[in-house]
């Protein structure tokens, strides 16, 4: 997701929304701040996730985009995003769901290293343990009453969780968000889809195996053992990272962090082990054992604690303070006057060694290269393109798709360069051009085949032609062969007439 905000003009929007302000742009859509208006002064704040224009007119993306839609529909539990509408506008599709004020996990720790006060070991526990009761949630989720999978498992599979999709609230709580690449029972399949980030894949994502449900437990697994031991887990380049997913040969967390707690190091490595029937078989059991961890160790957290480590790291970066978090102890004592350090004293703070502001470039995303994610997962680049949550590819001279205007996919049966058969003539498919600041294709670069198939009507069949129209030299030959068989019937009638 490219964090690109802009102030908007209070814009109208889908009947019943008012644009505010976009809050980011990501390769599949845009996010923007909206208010929601109905009868009796009713306003609530919601976010719109509006499919890119650009993305409108294929099939592929729009499914996957409404997929996400249908399965979120389903989802209600306080660590799971809420979606609460799907519609159109100009022939767009979006999504209307919950606004969370708050920071994706990865922007927290990063948040916490700059301040030299990483995320306490009671709080990784609590907010992981949160992030396990929600997927055990929607792992478990049933059809509701009425619908054509009532009371069937939808097996739903998130396939991305990464610290990126795992948001924390202001008030302490975890979310669970972005189900683009999610499936379901009911849903299209998601077998030809990667997610983003290679770091978070399970090792049946990265060796292109079947997955289920224990493929998250893994993912979250990976961010558990970051959080907690303050290392980054499965980091380098493409191959590397890969090379050491399929194998997945992981040191217990003691190996990196001496006085690492004996009872998280099982939790942490029983979630990561390579195959999926020795992982927890259910992501309920995970947040039950870090509960029972927290309570064993008589570790305290919770959302309000996690809610005041929050305002506190805000208060080190120079912002103010919520005074609705501010204790009565700390008040007595002086409240906003005490510095940070002396705010936490007393508290349990972060596992010795855990990571400072020297480290922070290694909890930075380095973005790898599609060449490489290509060569280490053993595909062509034009496949693992295919297989990508799509950037906004277009033919090179086509005019944008307006919302009102679809275009259709280009047929694929025809020799010429232009599709025949239509009012307006469409250029084929040769090359291709990104829009907006993202860079095309090298040229030597095969550009893959559309994303998914089109069923074209077949043309009906022809009546035959008996025979073929008279040349001119032919055509008196033809009168003459016309008046006599004339003649013969006229003759053969009159002798009818006459013998009766």
């Amino acid at each position: 997701m490219r964090h690109k905000t802009a102030d908007l003009e209070p814009t109208s929007f889908g009947g019943r929304y008012t644009l505010i302000r976009r809050l980011a742009v990501g390769g599949m859509a845009e996010i923007y701040l909206a208010r929601q208006d109905a009868m009796a002064s009713f306003e609530k704040e919601v976010v719109i996730k509006r499919l890119r224009t650009e993305l409108a007119d294929d099939p592929r993306v729009v499914e996957m985009f409404l997929d996400e839609a249908r399965i979120g529909a389903q989802l209600n539990h306080p660590n799971i995003v809420h979606v609460y509408d799907v519609d159109e506008h100009d022939g767009i599709p979006y999504i209307a769901m919950e606004y969370i004020v708050g920071e994706e996990l990865n922007e927290l720790c990063r948040r916490g290293i700059t301040h030299d006060r990483f995320l306490p070991l009671e709080h990784a526990v609590e907010l992981i343990r949160q992030a396990a009761a929600g997927m055990g949630y929607f792992h478990a989720k049933r059809g509701a009453e009425g619908t054509k999978l009532a009371e069937q498992p939808l097996e739903i599979v998130h396939l991305d969780i990464s610290p990126s999709n795992l948001l924390v609230t202001q008030d302490g709580f975890l979310k669970v968000i972005d189900f683009g690449i999610a499936r379901a029972a009911n849903q299209t399949q998601r077998t030809d889809v990667l997610p983003g980030k290679i770091s978070y894949m399970s090792p049946e994502q990265a060796a292109r195996k079947p997955v289920d449900h224990r493929s998250d437990v893994f993912s979250l697994g990976i961010v558990l053992y970051e959080i907690t031991v303050g290392k980054r887990l499965f980091r380098g380049n493409a191959q590397e990272v890969v090379k050491r997913l399929v194998e997945t040969h992981v040191e217990p967390p003691t190996f990196a962090r001496r006085n690492f707690p004996p009872a998280l190091e099982s939790i942490v490595m029983r979630a990561l082990e390579k195959h999926p029937e020795d992982r927890y078989q259910s992501a309920y059991d995970l947040a039950d054992d870090l509960e029972s961890f927290l309570r064993d160790e008589k570790l305290h957290s919770g959302p309000v604690r996690i809610a005041r480590y929050l305002d506190l790291l805000t208060l080190a970066g120079g912002g103010a303070r919520r005074p609705e978090l501010i204790s009565e102890a700390e008040a007595r004592a002086g409240g906003d006057d005490l510095d940070f350090d002396a705010q936490l004293a007393g508290a349990s703070g972060p596992i010795e060694g855990a990571p400072g502001p020297a480290q922070a470039p290694e909890w930075e995303d380095a973005e790898q290269p599609e060449s490489d994610v290509a060569a280490a997962l053993g595909i062509e680049l034009a496949e693992l393109r295919a297989m990508r949550t799509p950037v906004p590819v277009r033919p090179s001279g086509m005019a944008p798709v307006r919302g009102d205007s679809p275009v259709l996919p280009l047929r694929p049966d025809s020799d010429g360069d232009v599709e025949t058969g239509a009012t307006n003539p469409v250029p084929r498919m040769r090359t291709a051009e990104v829009f907006g600041d993202e860079p095309g294709p090298p040229p030597d670069v095969k550009i893959p085949p559309p994303l998914a198939p089109v069923s074209w009507p077949t043309a009906p069949p022809r009546a035959p032609v008996l025979h073929p129209p008279p040349s001119a030299a032919e055509s008196p030959r033809v009168a003459w062969m016309l008046v006599g068989f004339l003649g013969v019937a006229v003759v053969a009638l009159l002798a009818y007439i006459v013998t009766r």
